[in-house]
């Protein structure tokens, strides 16, 4: 069964699927008949909300069964049972969102087999696997307490499940997930989500229904033993009565993530007999998990990979081998690699780094805006496994000649990607071509840059002392003279060429 979802589940409570209510002048309509119509509001503050339903002629109040912020789930039980009911509100003005449903009240949600002994003391506690991989607790998103008892011992199966309603809840991720607690408590079917974990659009990974509680989202006899991994939002092409979602990249990183350390923490067998989409499971009448979302779930069945790895996608400056990145000496070019987090771990900045290879060794085209000489720069953005970084970084033109800048990707005081899931040191890499300026006889001296004698910098990769005679030794071409270098003409003509080119110089 699938709480927000279109799924009838043959064994259990089943709740329908929230329709979008936007016309107060229109009748709500549901496929089947029902006598509880079930909402779920949100206002644009956090006063309480008043709404009328109206069946077989008359008007009555709607009970607000939960209350949080500005969300509110609100009951109401109509005779005899009706496909159609109208809605009211003297808070018309104040609701932003309303999700409503009718359907049959089910008996009591399936507590495990008879006679489980109660749950112990530890029961609740999220394992460390998970939250070393970045599942919210139910602390941290502000749950209420669980009203269920029965507890799971043995995870050996798994059902993936997706919500079929909105990715967010109040523009957030975590609304959404303390929505579907309210839903699901609200209505009185269920004694708290009945999925143990959930998977937001962006990569993001929430606890549910606490870990080591009977599941309660597969129906058809299929709750023992069986973990529901739930995507928020809508992946079927129906639209699922309020629209539907593209499956993102990010959320299928963080829901391999998932998947596969429950593999590995319960011993499940990563195939398609044991891991299934709620469809595939004997006895239940449903297209979850949407077609979208279940034409890959192959993907979630894969062994996670390495923990950091990219794939280059594109980058501005010319790559080794081709002409065209040409500076004149003493000015920088600005270059922007972008690549795909193909790891199972999350990029940071201050931690995903490019560098120069060979490693930590001072590169002569460091620029001032370098983090140092053996350090080049950190990843824009946190960036999820799936989503694209972005690292943009200046090199500099230290003498006439034709270079390649040969880079690699470290996470800091963690590996280097060549050693864990690759690229491969080199890999990446900037060619250079420095030009002479008109009338210049000498190259300048590459004051105040990272690792230079006169900026007071050292060159060294954090921890690592380089002495001056190493930056002096990493074989490429080196800078000579310098005395003559401030002469105003040759700053003219410098100054004067950068601009023709687009580019600045270093101070």
């Amino acid at each position: 069964m699938l709480i927000f979802g279109f799924s009838v589940a043959l064994a259990g409570p089943a709740v329908p699927p929230p329709h979008r209510f936007s016309d107060w002048g229109q009748p709500l309509v549901v496929d089947e008949p029902g006598t509880r119509v079930a909402m779920i509001v949100e206002t644009r503050d956090e006063a309480a909300v008043r709404v009328e339903v109206e069946a077989g002629g008359a008007w009555q109040p709607a009970v607000t069964t939960w209350h949080k912020g500005r969300v509110s789930v609100l009951v109401a039980d109509v005779e005899p049972a009706t496909r159609s009911v109208r809605l009211r509100s003297v808070d018309a003005d104040r609701i932003t969102t309303l999700d409503a449903d009718i359907f049959l009240p089910s008996s009591p949600e399936p507590r495990g087999p008879v006679g489980a002994p109660p749950p112990p003391p530890s029961a609740g506690i999220l394992p460390a696997e998970l939250v070393a991989i970045g599942v919210i607790s139910r602390g941290d998103w502000g749950a209420d307490a669980t009203t269920c008892t029965s507890i799971e011992a043995d995870w050996y199966r798994m059902a993936i499940h997706h919500t079929a309603g909105v990715q967010t809840y109040g523009g957030t991720v975590q609304g959404a997930v303390q929505a579907l607690q309210a839903y699901s408590l609200g209505t009185g079917e269920y004694c708290d989500i009945p999925y143990q974990f959930l998977v937001g659009y962006d990569g993001s990974l929430w606890e549910g229904r606490p870990y080591d509680y009977y599941s309660g989202a597969t129906g058809g006899g299929n709750n023992d033993g069986n973990v529901a991994v739930c995507f928020l939002g809508c992946y079927h092409p129906s639209g699922c009565g309020g629209g539907s979602n593209a499956v993102t990249e990010a959320m299928m990183g963080g829901g391999q993530l998932l998947v596969q350390t429950l593999v590995a923490l319960d011993g499940i067998p990563s195939d398609a007999d044991s891991i299934r989409g709620h469809r595939d499971w004997p006895d239940n009448a449903t297209s979850c998990p949407g077609d979208w979302l279940y034409d890959r779930l192959d993907e979630l069945r894969d062994p996670l990979g390495p923990d950091f790895a990219a794939s280059l996608t594109g980058q501005s400056c010319t790559p080794t081998g081709e002409a065209g990145f040409e500076l004149p000496v003493g000015a920088t070019g600005q270059c922007v690699m972008e690549l795909v987090n193909t790891g199972a771990s999350s990029w940071s900045p201050g931690t995903t780094k490019l560098a120069p290879i060979p490693r930590d060794v001072a590169s002569p085209l460091a620029a001032a805006s370098w983090l140092d000489a053996a350090r080049v720069v950190s990843v824009q953005a946190d960036t999820a496994p799936g989503a694209t970084g972005r690292f943009s970084f200046d090199v500099f033109a230290p003498a006439v000649g034709e270079y390649t800048l040969s880079l690699g990707l470290l996470e800091e005081w963690v590996t280097w990607f060549a050693d864990d899931g690759g690229p491969s040191d080199g890999d990446l890499a900037v060619g250079l071509r420095v030009v002479a300026v008109e009338g210049d006889t000498a190259s300048p001296a590459p004051e105040d840059r990272p690792g230079s004698a006169d900026s007071g910098e050292s060159s060294a990769a954090p921890g690592r002392p380089v002495s001056l005679a190493e930056i002096g030794e990493c074989g490429c071409q080196s800078s000579s003279g310098g005395a003559g270098h401030a002469l105003a003409a040759w700053v003219a003509a410098v100054v004067a060429a950068a601009r023709r080119r687009g580019l600045r110089l270093d101070p």
